[in-house]
């Protein structure tokens, strides 16, 4: 089959902006491994260079997880805290995110054994002040009862399912990145997050339906 002019452009077009997304990466890598190697030097401004890049997406599955900010705020310094202590044995080779992942599940773990509970609220859910009927707030009002509706019915999922869902799913990381990082295979993650997805679909259905 022979290419049009029109379509030789646009597999050229696509082929460099592969090349250009390759070498994005690479050039992250290259600057990711020198701040790591600064750090382990001594050099306490590069591991601040290393929190800023990754702060955001540590405390955000900090939130999905404990619920409450400040305990999201605390477990994300201990995940820092964590990842500075151990960051000699952090394998360049792979991406970073699945290793703070790690880290944070850790973390979120160790809170609620020391809390000494099995379960903890994934959001703080606060009673609008007044009730705009303008269509904009009635809008923002749907938006905020479905998000509410979505974090109970996660945080009643048991413990391994919920995380599975929310590392695969909502993280976006690979069954074998979450496999790891849960210390499972991946078939049984795959039957986790299979299970998971009903239950969780169930849930919605009930509570959407004004069930308790």
């Amino acid at each position: 089959m022979e290419l049009t002019p029109d379509g030789l452009l646009m597999v050229d077009t696509v082929l460099s902006m592969s090349r250009l997304a390759d070498e994005a990466l690479s050039r992250g890598a290259a600057e990711l491994a020198g701040l790591v190697q600064a750090t382990l030097r001594g050099d306490s401004a590069a591991f601040e260079c290393i929190i800023r890049r990754y702060e955001s997406r540590v405390t955000t599955l900090a939130t999905r997880l404990l619920g409450a900010r400040d305990d999201a705020r605390d477990a994300a310094q201990e995940v820092f805290l964590r990842a500075f202590k151990y960051l000699h044995r952090l394998d360049l080779r792979k991406p970073v995110d699945p290793w703070l992942m790690h880290i944070t599940v850790n973390v979120y773990r160790d809170t609620l054994r020391n809390r000494q509970r099995r379960q903890c609220a994934l959001v703080d859910i606060e009673p609008p002040e007044t009730i705009d009927a303008s269509p904009d707030q009635l809008d923002g009002l749907m938006r905020k009862e479905e998000h509410q509706i979505l974090h109970r019915a996660l945080n009643a999922l048991p413990e391994r399912e919920r995380l599975a869902i929310i590392l695969r799913d909502v993280e976006g990381l690979s069954t074998a990145e979450v496999a790891d990082i849960l210390q499972s295979s991946e078939s049984t993650v795959r039957s986790q997050i299979s299970r998971g997805r009903v239950r969780l679909k169930a849930t919605i259905d009930r509570l959407a339906g004004g069930e308790l």
